[in-house]
């Protein structure tokens, strides 16, 4: 329970009656202050606890002892995220993808990546924030006989750590295969031009750094299997292959 608002911004707690419960103060038990509110003075033996209203621009989404309360978190724009609901004083700020965007990683998500628009088969489900556009198959040719011919497609992958492995796997990469995996990614084309002009008279250095952007981009999550997709997608068969080799060699 609260005694009353000070100035319209602070309010004092009754320390018998500490609903929200205490936090420890040289040896004393003081009230935490409510959602929203920071501690502006700790209680004393003669004074309660005193909060602060968090101001614009801040927050805090639960009861607390704390002296600052939070930034609020900017919906990068630059990463294709966009405000879905405002930051308050009690709760912080949720951004989404933008339209025609998606991210599959969560609260961990930094930056949401173009949706994929199934140009040559047609779209099977439609992209959400959260999942890419699934595509339709590949239609099976069929040969004189009428029978179908396979279409190429990579065995199902177990996710592995790439990390450990990706100065060997650059080494079976050329830099304009692994420019074509960063932006399939969805990697702006100013970030791939960056990794080049750092590393402008070491090719084995572009293609290094620029992968290893790629891969935390990717996160642990789905890294392996992307990578090895992606080459299938290229008609890199033998690259992709020689890349399973290195990692799945790691694994023994």
């Amino acid at each position: 329970m609260f005694i009353g608002l000070t100035e319209g911004r602070s309010l004092r707690t009754r320390r018998s009656d500490c609903d929200l419960g205490t936090y420890p103060h040289e040896g004393r038990k003081c009230c935490l202050c409510p959602t929203g509110y920071r501690v502006l003075k700790d209680c004393t033996d003669t004074n309660n606890t005193y909060c602060e209203l968090c101001e614009h621009g801040s927050y805090i989404d639960h009861p607390n002892s704390e002296n600052k309360c939070w930034p609020c978190k900017v919906c990068d724009s630059n990463a294709n995220m966009e405000e879905k609901g405002s930051c308050s004083e009690y709760s912080n700020t949720v951004c989404r993808c933008k339209n025609c965007f998606y991210c599959d990683k969560g609260i961990l998500c930094k930056a949401c990546y173009p949706c994929d628009t199934c140009e040559k088969h047609g779209v099977k489900e439609n992209c959400t924030e959260t999942t890419n556009t699934v595509c339709h198959d590949a239609k099976e040719p069929e040969n004189h006989q009428g029978a179908t011919v396979a279409v190429l497609k990579p065995p199902p992958l177990e996710d592995l750590d790439l990390d450990p492995h990706l100065l060997d796997i650059v080494d079976v990469l050329d830099w304009k295969t692994v420019k074509h995996i960063a932006r399939h990614s969805g990697m702006r084309k100013a970030e791939i031009e960056e990794h080049e002009l750092n590393n402008k008279n070491d090719v084995q250095e572009q293609k290094y750094a620029l992968l290893h952007a790629w891969y935390e981009r990717q996160g642990l999550r789905g890294a392996y299997p992307a990578l090895i997709n992606t080459l299938y997608e290229m008609k890199q068969r033998k690259t992709a292959d020689e890349i399973r080799k290195i990692v799945e060699k790691g694994q023994n």
